[in-house]
């Protein structure tokens, strides 16, 4: 498949990259056990099984990628990218990037993310993402689901990688514990994410020069403030020449080295890490 994207894969591909995504758990695993252990942490202790010990996790792996930086290399130049784990040579990575050691902890993160679903969430299995339980960005994607959610674990933690390798604000080990507890909710029938599964959060439409962005009704309408944030932040990304807010929940971005897939997976993962639960 080499680095086909995820989007582009026939049913065929999509099933066999879910095949190397669960192949790949296991020893993504022990790195992440190794990689503790050198930082002089106790994996066992660490790695306790419970659902709070995502938070003290995730703030050590967020302090390392924060050290880690970006790679020197573009992304089609970087002699390391063939190592790298399927989810992260398939998906939608942007330049700057992360280099492979920030990459192999959020593969790492992902994996003992989705032992402790698993346990909290006996229901969910996992499959190949499909188009109309939770709108475009997962198509094809290796999920976690029930009939009521599905989830790309390495989502939200590579967001907030990026954010940590760039210098702005990542999400701390409070806000991905509370991402993992709503994951939980949401699969196990219960939470707004379950609720309004059939809904996306945003829809994207490619126009002549720009993209028409339209937010999902309820979020201005419940959330006046979060609008203007999401769009001060977006304005501020690499390659975005101006967003234009032209009704509530109705932008016009023009972005000109951007595809309508990252534009609308970028603004999904913003959503979903600052919309207050």
């Amino acid at each position: 498949m080499l680095d086909q994207p995820y989007e582009m894969m026939d049913a065929r591909q999509a099933a066999d990259a879910l095949d190397a995504y669960l192949a790949e758990r296991d020893p993504a695993l022990r790195r992440l056990r190794g990689a503790l252990a050198d930082g002089g942490l106790d994996p066992d202790e660490t790695l306790d099984g419970s659902v709070y010990s995502v938070s003290p996790l995730w703030a050590w792996i967020t302090a390392r990628i924060t050290e880690l930086g970006v790679d020197p290399h573009a992304l089609a130049e970087d002699p390391t990218r063939p190592g790298w784990p399927s989810w992260a040579r398939h998906g939608r990575l942007v330049d700057p990037h992360p280099p492979a050691e920030t990459i192999a902890l959020v593969d790492g993160f992902a994996s003992y993310l989705g032992r402790l679903i698993d346990a909290e969430a006996p229901d969910a299995a996992w499959q190949v993402g499909e188009h109309l339980l939770a709108d475009h960005p997962l198509l094809n994607y290796p999920v976690l689901a029930t009939d009521h959610h599905q989830i790309f674990l390495p989502a939200l933690p590579l967001y907030s990688a990026y954010q940590s390798a760039h210098g702005r604000s990542p999400m701390s080990g409070t806000e991905m514990l509370a991402h993992t507890r709503r994951t939980i909710d949401a699969l196990n029938g219960e939470g707004a994410e379950a609720a309004a599964i059939e809904e996306p959060l945003v829809t994207v439409v490619a126009e002549i020069d720009c993209f028409d962005v339209g937010l999902r009704e309820d979020i201005p309408a419940d959330h006046p403030q979060i609008v203007p944030q999401l769009i001060d932040e977006l304005c501020a990304r690499d390659g975005v020449e101006s967003v234009h807010r032209y009704g509530p929940a109705a932008l016009v971005v023009d972005v000109p080295d951007w595809d309508e897939l990252r534009l609308k997976l970028w603004c999904t993962l913003w959503l979903q890490r600052h919309l207050p639960r």
